[in-house]
């Protein structure tokens, strides 16, 4: 496909060479939130942390849906990739990626248009993108038809080498021992969660997610069956960029239902990955510090970047307590591509 951008074709093994030259230049240069979806970096105080640096290849282990490229006057100058959520008939906008020139905005554009159109031959129910909140980005997607429905802070918790004396401590302790992360208080006994969780995984993420964003992002008990090994469900801006060498998750009960859950992704490079739910009223940062403990030194001396949305509460305040802390926001958005089939609801007889 030939437009004004240039001219829009799939991406080549060939391509590979020029593709991660192009991510490196948009991603580490002062303009990387309005020529990429802007994954937000650390202050200068600490390690900076890029979406090149998060996904070290163009070709992710997951295969694409589709990966578009836009290429003029010879030289590739754009980048669009989506990828197909497992277990539904979602894609994944991962990377919309333009070279710094006057016509940025324009390759964008047809990129991102190119990759719709391309979904809609494939039956695709909806898209979903995460991007800085630049007015580039949302002007830009909210011209193809998506629209915002969440914002996530992300935060950081740099490694231990980098947050001074009091941190050594934890990487010589095993993992799990008490009093790693949190100085010797005490600390929640932390329960492995399976497939037999699922309901009170979904119990906990319908009380800390507003009913608009229970809506929009659709889940049911059922989707929540593979989150201790599979780190998919609950949705953040991360998972999906993230290459994960192994997920597992932990939970806190409270009486008959979770106070508090945590899913852990041991990343192959970069830091690792952690999202986590907090009931109100729980002591959500005893739980971060608990969690922190079990997944011991690897992951305290990578790093670990942690997505929370900004309707959280209790999470936002267990992430400062425990230490992370927080890098910037993103916007969540999504585009309906077909209308969701919904279970009809239970209602009282007359």
């Amino acid at each position: 496909m030939t437009t004004d951008a240039g001219f829009i074709r799939p991406a080549r093994l060939a391509d590979r060479q020029a593709l991660a030259a192009l991510s490196r230049r948009v991603h580490l240069s002062e303009e990387s939130h309005r020529r990429s979806l802007g994954v937000p970096t650390p202050p200068e105080t600490l390690t900076r942390i890029s979406l090149a640096d998060l996904v070290r290849s163009w070709l992710p282990l997951r295969s694409p849906s589709v990966h578009l490229v836009a290429e003029l006057d010879g030289k590739l100058v754009g980048s669009c990739r989506a990828i197909e959520e497992p277990h539904r008939d979602d894609w994944v906008i991962t990377e919309l990626d333009a070279a710094d020139a006057p016509m940025a905005a324009e390759v964008r554009f047809a990129l991102l248009q190119a990759v719709v159109e391309e979904g809609t031959k494939h039956n695709v129910a909806r898209f979903h993108a995460a991007c800085s909140d630049a007015p580039e980005n949302l002007t830009l997607f909210q011209q193809i038809g998506f629209a915002a429905y969440a914002a996530e802070e992300i935060f950081y918790r740099p490694p231990d080498g980098e947050r001074g004396g009091r941190s050594w401590l934890r990487t010589i302790l095993p993992s799990g021992t008490p009093g790693a992360a949190s100085g010797g208080s005490a600390q929640p006994s932390l329960q492995a969660i399976g497939p037999a969780d699922a309901w009170h995984l979904f119990d906990l993420w319908t009380h800390a997610t507003p009913p608009a964003v229970a809506r929009t992002e659709d889940y049911s008990a059922a989707d929540w069956e593979p989150v201790g090994h599979e780190g998919v469900v609950p949705r953040s801006s991360l998972n999906p960029l993230l290459h994960f060498s192994s997920v597992n998750a932990w939970a806190v009960h409270e009486g008959q239902r979770l106070s508090a859950f945590a899913q852990h992704g041991a990343s192959r490079e970069g830091p690792h990955y952690l999202r986590f739910l907090i009931r109100d009223g729980a002591d959500g940062g005893g739980f971060l510090n608990a969690v922190l403990s079990a997944l011991g030194g690897e992951a305290a001396a990578a790093g670990i970047i942690a997505p929370a949305r900004t309707y959280e509460s209790a999470g936002l305040a267990a992430a400062d307590s425990a230490g992370f802390e927080p890098i910037g926001e993103v916007t969540m958005l999504v585009r309906e591509v077909r209308a969701p089939v919904r279970q009809p609801a239970m209602v009282p007889a007359i």
